[in-house]
């Protein structure tokens, strides 16, 4: 290549770019403001307000992988693994009614069981709870007020407190609470249509210790009649204490259930006492015709280690103890070893739980 053809080359290419210079500008379009998403802080940490309203919104979820094991009496092992996964999305605003609210869970469980005559039986089991209201008003489906107002014990496994086998996981329910300052009062009306089987399969179930078999089938649908059944209750806190007590009538049993609790706390440690009391072991509330009770402590170690545990008895002599170990390894991240020991009518039964979760 000799000068001539490199000058040639060069003014062309000046040429062309000058040319580009002088077209019209290609202007970029200013961006649009973003509406950042605010905190809400009035309803505790984790809430933010849904862009363009004064609601605030609350999403979280939780893993959980659980090792377990069992042994009853003279009989095997068994052991299982479960897994848990939850969401949940809570919503608040405020109203002149009082606080608007709403929480729904959606509920996945899947249990692998080791001990199945094929070495694995997993079995996925999804569902749902929820409650709303306004004000003291609350609709749901999910822990009674008999269970939420004052509590359990302080153990993952929180005790016996109601019909273990006959007690859905949830109940449809419509409660008020009204409040007095540091005292609180609630009623409850329960839907007992689920505290009976369905009747179009009765074989080989059991009906609160008795076999279908032994009961009128018109017996069995009680709890599809029109009446509730009602719970009621009162609590007081004062200072670092808290004092209260429910009365459940178990319309289709005709029965009644009561409960009661004292519990406080004293620098890293606390202390929680609970009596339960029916007439009736047929009372979904406490399936139990006499008098038990459970005694929880719990030590805060340090700020990742807590120790838990509750001792439960009753009145027939029967006993049972559960013990816990938290240790949060990390923000949102946890590990937990529970184990019971019992002896009840008559039957030693021996259970160990490792769990890992994921919380946020």
């Amino acid at each position: 290549m000799n000068i001539k053809s490199l000058l040639l080359g060069s003014a062309a290419a000046l040429a062309v770019v000058s040319g580009a210079q002088a077209a019209d500008a290609v202007v970029a379009a200013e961006p649009e403001q973003m509406e950042y998403v605010k905190v809400c802080d009035a309803y505790g940490t984790g809430f933010f307000y849904i862009p363009g309203t004064e609601t605030c919104l609350k999403i979280g979820a939780t893993l959980r992988y659980e090792k377990r094991i069992k042994k009853t009496g003279d009989a095997d092992s068994v052991y299982d693994n479960h897994g848990r996964i939850r969401f949940d999305v809570e919503s608040r605003n405020d109203s002149e009614w009082g606080t608007v609210y709403s929480w729904i869970r959606l509920q996945g469980d899947q249990v692998n069981n080791g001990n199945d005559a094929a070495g694995s039986d997993p079995a996925a089991a999804l569902k749902w709870y929820y409650y709303f209201g306004i004000g003291g008003a609350e609709f749901g489906n999910w822990d009674s007020q008999w269970k939420k107002f004052l509590g359990t014990g302080f153990t993952d496994d929180g005790g016996i407190y109601q019909s273990d086998d006959d007690f859905p996981d949830s109940r449809q329910y419509v409660s008020y609470t009204a409040e007095f300052g540091s005292t609180k009062v609630y009623v409850s009306l329960d839907n007992d249509a689920d505290e009976y089987y369905d009747t179009s399969d009765v074989g080989g179930k059991i009906y609160r210790g008795e076999s279908h078999s032994d009961k009128d089938l018109n017996d069995l649908n009680r709890g599809r009649k029109y009446m509730p059944d009602v719970t009621a209750g009162v609590s007081t806190e004062f200072n670092d204490w808290l004092v209260g007590a429910n009365v459940a009538y178990d319309e289709s049993a005709e029965s009644v259930a009561v409960k009661g609790v004292v519990a406080g706390e004293f620098g890293m440690f606390g202390v929680r006492a609970l009596g339960f009391w029916s007439d009736s072991y047929q009372n979904i509330f406490f399936n139990y015709d006499g008098f038990s009770a459970i005694l929880g402590l719990q030590a805060t170690v340090t700020d990742s280690v807590i120790l838990s545990k509750d001792i439960q008895f009753w009145d027939n002599g029967d006993w049972r103890i559960v013990g816990d170990a938290e240790w949060k390894v990390a923000s949102g991240f946890s590990v937990l070893f529970e184990g019971i020991y019992a002896d009840r009518y008559d039957v030693k039964t021996k259970q160990g739980m490792l769990r890992f979760q994921r919380k946020f």
